[in-house]
C-alpha cells in the first residue's frame, strides 16, 4: 500500500499557562496509507487531538517529522499545499460554517484557492450530493439539525478534493443521531471515494468501523490494529481509561465465568450468533 502521510519519531512539547513543559507527543512514529480508514482512540490528554493537527500543519513537530504526499509540514512553502491534501473537521461545525447560505459555505474554500466559478459550481454540486445534503443547499445554516451542519462541514472540506480528511472528535457535540448521520457520511466517502479517514473519536462503537485502529496514552502510541484485535484486549483498554463496546465486554466476562466463545468478538451481532450457536 502507498504511504500518504508518513509520522516519524514525532515529539510536540508546549508551555501550558502556568509555564510548565507539557510533552503532548513524545515519539509516535505512523504510516496512514492512502484510502484507508483509521479511529484514533484515548483517554483526554494522550495526545491524538495534538496528533491531529499535525497532519495538516496545523501545528509544527517540536522534534521528528510529518510528511504529507512527500511534503514536509515543517517546511512554509509546503502549507497551503498540504492543506489542500488533508482537510479538517472540528468537534462544532458552527465554528466552521462561515456563510449564510448552505451552498455559499461550501463554495467558501474553493473561491479562496482561486477555483473557476463554474468548476466552483460543480464541486458544490459534488460535495453535498456526497454527504447527502443537496436539498438543503439553499438553506441557511443555523436553521439545520446538529449532524446536518456537521455533515455541511464536511462538505466544506470535500470541495478542496483533499485526498484526506482528518475528524477530530466530529460527534461530540451530537446526539446519537446525529452521531450515526456522521459515521455513515464518513465510511460512504471513504468506500466510494476512496477518501484517506483519520477519525478521533472517544466512542467506541464509532472506532469499530474502521480498518485500523490506534490506540494512545500519554502522548505515545500503546496499541494499534484491526477492531477485532484492538477491542478484545479488554484489560489493556481499561488501563488506558477506555470502555469497550458492549458485546467485546459481556464476552469477556462470559469468559471469565468459563464459557467458550470464539476470539474476535466486538459486535453485538457477533455475539448474538455465537451465543446461539
Amino acid at each position: 500500500m502507498q504511504s500518504l502521510i508518513e509520522i516519524k519519531n514525532l515529539k510536540h512539547s508546549y508551555i501550558d499557562t502556568d509555564g510548565n513543559e507539557i510533552h503532548a507527543l513524545n515519539g509516535v512514529s505512523l504510516d496512514i496509507y492512502k484510502g484507508e480508514f483509521i479511529a484514533v482512540i484515548g483517554a483526554n490528554g494522550s495526545g491524538k487531538s495534538t496528533l491531529a493537527r499535525h497532519l495538516n500543519a496545523l501545528l509544527l513537530p517540536t522534534e521528528g517529522k510529518c510528511v504529507v504526499a512527500g511534503m514536509d509540514t515543517a517546511d512554509d512553502k509546503n502549507l497551503w499545499n498540504i492543506r489542500q491534501h488533508v482537510g479538517m473537521v472540528f468537534q462544532n461545525p458552527d465554528n466552521q460554517i462561515v456563510a449564510a447560505i448552505v451552498e455559499e459555505d461550501v463554495a467558501f474554500g474553493p473561491e479562496n484557492i482561486g477555483v473557476p466559478p463554474a468548476e466552483i459550481r460543480t464541486r458544490v454540486d459534488n460535495a453535498l450530493a456526497a454527504v447527502g445534503m443537496t436539498e438543503y443547499a439553499k438553506h441557511a445554516p443555523h436553521l439545520l439539525s446538529g449532524g446536518q451542519k456537521q455533515r455541511v462541514a464536511i462538505a466544506g472540506v470535500l470541495a478542496l478534493e483533499p485526498d484526506c480528511i482528518v475528524l477530530d472528535e466530529p460527534t461530540a457535540m451530537l446526539d446519537p443521531r446525529g452521531r450515526i448521520e456522521i459515521v455513515n457520511t464518513v465510511k460512504k466517502l471513504n468506500r466510494e471515494k476512496n477518501i484517506t479517514v483519520v477519525y478521533i473519536t472517544h466512542y467506541m462503537e464509532e472506532a469499530m468501523q474502521a480498518d485500523r485502529i490506534i490506540a494512545m496514552e500519554h502522548g505515545v502510541i500503546k496499541m494499534h490494529g484491526r477492531p477485532e484485535e484492538i477491542f478484545t484486549k479488554v484489560k489493556e483498554l481499561h488501563a488506558l481509561g477506555l470502555e469497550t463496546p458492549l458485546a467485546a465486554q459481556a464476552a469477556f466476562d462470559l469468559r471469565q465465568k468459563g464459557i467458550k466463545l470464539a476470539d474476535g468478538i466486538i459486535s453485538n451481532e457477533e455475539l448474538t450468533e455465537e451465543l446461539c450457536r
